[in-house]
């Protein structure tokens, strides 16, 4: 029993160190998993994102093509209109 005592006042605080330095780190593990884990699942829903952002620009892109050419022919059209004007209106002068 006094063997016992002398080595628990002994070598008890080293235990007790060793033992904190265990659970420290064995807790910080698991914590390190999880927040992998969190990264990994943020990382795919950025990728996601970033594939949507990516669908709707091109999208974006030729809804603007679409409306520049659709531009195009309304001016063609609205010369083409101001011209017949312009000669009926100068049939009728002359």
């Amino acid at each position: 029993m006094e063997e016992m005592l002398n080595l628990i006042s002994t070598y008890g605080v080293s235990a007790i160190i060793v033992g904190l330095f265990l659970w420290d780190y064995i807790s910080n593990k698991k914590k390190l998993a999880e927040n992998q884990e969190m990264i990994k699942s943020t990382l795919k829903t950025v990728e996601e994102t970033t594939t949507t952002i990516s669908n709707c620009l091109a999208e974006m892109q030729q809804t603007n093509l679409n409306t520049a050419k659709s531009l195009e022919l309304l001016q063609k059209q609205m010369e083409s209109t101001d011209k017949k004007v312009d000669k009926l209106l100068e049939e009728r002068r002359n």
